[in-house]
């Protein structure tokens, strides 16, 4: 019998997403698919694309040839919903059930808490994925056919629209939205597919359990926490670029487009990177709070990046509860207990990745010569997996990453990578974990 002890879930993953980023730069570089790209221009692009990012180095609709774009959609799709879950669902379609490997793979890539009903939690996360690009698309077709023919009309909606999902924020306009700021209905059914995408299949699956099967009386307490977090910053994030934004770089539009582009411009930031206006024109304020959602990201098991909602919610109230005083209790949530091992967790991931947007952060300021903010912002986008940028001098339709060198370049590659796969799963994938045999002796120091 095959010892499975070995098996490390979290190397096999990394290895996993780095063989598929390795295979579509090879693929963009070819001929057919790509007009004059440099080898760290297509590792960018691919990684971008896998990582469900968005930041660009190359302009999607003229660098790229029809392959090409179908080779970046495809590298979207397979990184929006996780290659282990296209292989799970696939194999569980075929037999029915799962090798207890692929089990742990899936349970590390798709961040689950139990292996229960694993095969069928894949095939229903194919099943909605398809379900929710195919209306999304005949949506965005009714928009996109009053500018554009029939079918090119098409393949905008389809493109955007698993794009949306996946929360990629690629484009197959040179300047993004904004081609489309003037058709309302647009945004707005992309802002719901990147929700959509965003709020995780494990909250979509128990919704759907709850809601339509009637299976169980009451939704479970994750699901509770991710839409009311999402709910609350969505909201946050509209007033506060409606009120900021609109007197100053939405000032020309009406009080309903404001809204529409305000409400969008706070959902994009949830690891989507779609923009109706140019982000480079909002205030740095603006920019700061965006630079927040960023962080926070989608939620767990959806298509986004970032440190996460409930990873969000559950270290707020940990230290609540250390501000009151509970420093051995479990964290308390709508009344419910939380073990403090996971709020350790939390921080251990809400902490790693600061530490990585810092390095980050030195050692492009060091060989750049951007402003501070504009790359700080464009760091937690690649680490949220978000694609929003301030943008280039030099290339106005390109993401400020355009003027980087290649070893800042090749920097943003690893963020993205990070922060597509989680710093706890990267760092278990680089570091064995060692066992200590024996403890040293407790002193305390002075802490505050």
């Amino acid at each position: 019998m095959r010892d499975t002890s070995i098996l490390n879930p979290a190397r096999f993953v990394v290895i996993g997403y780095l063989g598929l980023i390795t295979i579509g730069a090879v693929l963009l570089l070819m001929p057919f698919a790509s007009r004059s790209l440099s080898l760290i221009d297509a590792f960018y692009t691919t990684t971008s694309a896998v990582c469900v990012t968005g930041l660009i180095v190359k302009d999607t609709a003229l660098d790229f040839t029809i392959y090409g774009k179908l080779i970046i959609l495809c590298l979207i799709q397979i990184g929006g919903i996780g290659y282990m879950t296209i292989s799970t669902a696939f194999f569980y379609f075929l037999s029915g059930k799962i090798s207890l490997r692929d089990r742990l793979l899936f349970k590390e890539s798709a961040n689950l808490l139990t292996y229960d009903s694993m095969g069928r939690l894949a095939w229903r996360i194919f099943r909605i994925t398809v379900i929710a690009e195919l209306v999304g698309a005949v949506l965005l077709y009714i928009s996109f056919v009053q500018k554009f023919p029939p079918v090119q009309a098409a393949g905008h909606a389809l493109f955007h629209s698993i794009s949306a999902f996946c929360n990629a924020g690629f484009s197959t306009f040179s300047n993004n939205l904004v081609e489309c700021s003037d058709i309302l209905a647009a945004p707005i059914v992309i802002a719901l597919l990147i929700i959509v995408g965003g709020i995780g299949f494990i909250v979509i699956s128990d919704l759907y359990l709850v809601l339509i099967k009637k299976a169980r009386r009451g939704l479970a307490l994750h699901t509770k926490i991710v839409l009311r977090t999402t709910l609350l910053l969505i909201a946050a994030g509209t007033c506060f670029i409606l009120l900021y934004e609109g007197p100053r770089s939405l000032s020309h539009y009406t009080f309903w487009e404001k809204l529409v582009h305000s409400f969008f411009q706070s959902v994009t930031p949830r690891t989507a990177g779609y923009n109706t206006v140019s982000i480079g024109l909002f205030s740095p304020i603006t920019l700061v709070m965006i630079i927040v959602l960023m962080y926070i990201g989608a939620s767990p098991g959806g298509t986004g990046g970032g440190v996460k909602t409930s990873t969000f919610v559950l270290l707020l109230m940990w230290i609540k509860g250390l501000f009151l005083g509970r420093y051995d209790d479990d964290v308390m949530i709508m009344k419910k207990r939380i073990p403090k091992e996971q709020a350790w967790r939390a921080a251990s991931v809400a902490i790693s990745a600061a530490i990585l947007i810092f390095i980050a952060f030195v050692i492009i300021v060091l060989l750049e010569k951007s402003t501070l903010l504009g790359i700080v912002f464009e760091i937690v986008s690649a680490f949220g997996t978000v694609g929003l940028s301030v943008g280039s001098p030099l290339n106005p339709l390109c993401s400020l990453s355009f003027d980087f060198t290649w070893i800042s370049k090749l920097m943003i590659i690893l963020v993205m990578v990070a922060g597509k796969v989680g710093t706890i799963t990267l760092s278990n994938a680089l570091i064995k974990p060692r066992v200590m045999e024996f403890q040293y002796p407790k002193e305390p120091i002075i802490v505050g």
